[in-house]
């Protein structure tokens, strides 16, 4: 075992026994910010199904691998509705969630809505000890009997949009977890903050593309955070393209194609710009999102977030 991947499974296992854990990244949530906050579900007049898998540096061992699978809906001009599976593997680690999210809507008008929303669920961590090669195996930090464990969590949003811009601000998983192993007690997730804000510039090159510059702000209590920076081009209303410069150390593409009205593909790539650029294949993440409106007050609209 080489020394860098010596550094990685350190790394691992200070994060998961020292360390709170984060929330798991993603690319391509310009369209779908449920994964993010509650209040986007069902913001739209229809039935949306997301599903997105992200591996985050190819080729090197116990790199993150997230799955996400989402299902929100419009009930009435009112309410929304949403639930969501994400599964994030990490190293040893493995993160299943499962979430409900409910909104209500507070303005409906000329294309301006202003949402409320809360969620809650359960997060199941396990940890896979037999991956682990290690030369010396009475680690304190180390509790080998616990290999399971479950937590509920809740979390509330805020979020406003118009025809032309959006603002939100949210907290997915507000309450700490934290495990007492007999010995000690350690905090193996704390809370994340995000505001997350964009807006389309009209009449760009003569109507045949739009411009949407948009952010995303994480911060962590103790005074983590990262900042993604992105700039997409709406082109016909049929193809996506972009980039995406995130907390100073990636940059990242990616493109969606409206292949039909209800079915949207999407793909991005990134690479990180620290040291670890020359040790991996880059991040690759897919989406596929299909919507649909089964009810008669539904219907079908083309989101520019």
């Amino acid at each position: 075992m080489n020394k860098f991947l010596v550094s990685l499974i350190i790394s691992i296992i200070s994060v998961i026994g020292l360390q709170a854990q984060q929330d798991p990244l993603y690319n391509l949530y310009g369209f779908n910010q449920v994964m993010i906050n509650p209040a986007y579900a069902g913001l739209y007049k229809d039935v949306t199904l997301n599903l997105i898998t992200r591996k985050q540096w190819v080729g090197i061992d116990g790199s993150p691998l997230t799955n996400f699978l989402s299902g929100t809906s419009s009930i009435d001009k009112r309410f929304g509705v949403g639930g969501m599976i994400i599964t994030d593997q990490l190293g040893i680690n493995l993160t299943t969630e499962i979430q409900a999210a409910f909104s209500f809507k507070l303005i409906n008008k000329d294309g301006r809505v202003l949402a409320l929303g809360v969620q809650g669920g359960y997060i199941n961590y396990r940890y896979d000890y037999s991956k682990l090669n290690l030369e010396y195996v009475d680690d304190e930090d180390l509790d080998f009997s616990r290999t399971s464990f479950s937590k509920p969590n809740v979390g509330a949003g805020i979020f406003y949009k118009t025809d032309r811009l959006y603002f939100g601000v949210s907290a997915p998983r507000i309450l700490n977890v934290e495990v007492n192993d007999g010995v000690t007690t350690s905090t193996r997730y704390q809370r994340h903050f995000y505001v997350s804000g964009g807006f389309i510039i009209n009449n760009t090159f003569k109507s045949l593309a739009r411009l949407r510059p948009s952010f995303l702000w994480r911060v962590m209590p103790e005074g983590n955070q990262a900042l993604d920076l992105s700039l997409h081009a709406s082109i016909l209303e049929t193809l996506w393209v972009g980039a995406t410069y995130r907390n100073l150390s990636g940059v990242g593409i990616d493109g969606a194609l409206q292949v039909s009205q209800r079915f949207r593909v999407g793909y991005a790539f990134e690479l990180p710009t620290n040291s670890l650029i020359s040790q991996n294949y880059g991040t690759h993440e897919i989406s596929l999102m299909i919507e649909f409106s089964p009810l008669g007050s539904q219907q079908k609209v083309f989101r520019y977030f």
